[in-house]
């Protein structure tokens, strides 16, 4: 398996690596070879902090969860290891009106030394304010709404004293001059968009824009690579790993190295 390796500067003061990877879609035993893969590539870079924001698993409940807590432990003693949520972290009922969380999976994972798993929570970690944006599941689902991440923002811990590190799994609607204008947020890191499921070779003719995003639209703008907008630096991974369209998606599996 390649994997392929990006590499951003984004501010160069505080000395620090951060590993961003996104949409990791564990299901079962058989993606511990390509997590395998990934961990020893992530160890070369030597990170700081290891980013993930959202997707952790491909679906709520998962086969053979010991065995992805297995890598979870081995990835924390590379370095911290900071996740939010994203919406295949989540379930939906037979109605598929209310969505919920596999709690104990996760209370597993918070569990793991050097994990922090932030669920709408900042942690502040060498004067670096992490905060970890769950969007809600209505948002992926009903509205796309930009109107609705001005409240979701509202209750987030941005402090200004330190440097705001935001883990936001969709970077749909978020990348807007109005939402993040005085936010004081100085990096956004976000997947979902899987690079807009783009050909490499047809990365530079679209740019930052997608072939299609995961609600359907045709060319979606702002699904990859590295933004700025109101100074604040958005980052989107295309991710780890793709279903069904890992065989399109030729940008998958990437790992972001960001020096900040």
């Amino acid at each position: 398996m390649k994997i392929i390796n990006k590499f951003y500067n984004v501010n160069n003061k505080l000395n620090k690596n951060i590993v961003l990877i996104s949409d990791l879609h564990y299901q079962d035993k058989k993606d511990i070879k390509v997590l395998n893969n990934l961990l020893d590539n992530i160890k070369k870079l030597k990170p700081d902090y290891i980013c993930i924001p959202g997707d952790i698993t491909d679906k709520a409940f998962i086969k053979d969860e010991e065995e992805f807590i297995i890598w979870l432990k081995k990835l924390s003693k590379v370095s911290k290891v900071i996740i939010s949520l994203g919406n295949h972290d989540f379930y939906i009922n037979k109605y598929r009106k209310l969505y919920g969380q596999n709690k104990e999976l996760l209370k597993k994972i918070s569990n793991i030394k050097n994990i922090y798993l932030l669920d709408d929570q900042n942690i502040i970690i060498d004067n670096i304010n992490f905060i970890g944006l769950t969007i809600p599941m209505k948002y992926y689902k009903e509205t796309y709404k930009s109107n609705d991440f001005y409240k979701y923002l509202d209750n987030l811990n941005i402090n200004k004293k330190y440097y705001n590190i935001l883990l936001c799994h969709s970077p749909l609607n978020i990348c807007n001059k109005q939402i993040l204008k005085n936010r004081n947020i100085d990096l956004i890191l976000c997947g979902h968009m899987h690079g807009g499921i783009v050909l490499k070779c047809m990365r530079k003719l679209f740019k930052q824009r997608g072939l299609i995003s995961p609600n359907k639209r045709l060319f979606p703008k702002n699904v990859y690579g590295n933004l700025k907008i109101c100074n604040t630096n958005i980052i989107i991974s295309s991710g780890i790993k793709v279903i069904p369209f890992r065989v399109i998606n030729k940008l998958s599996p990437e790992v972001v190295n960001i020096k900040i």
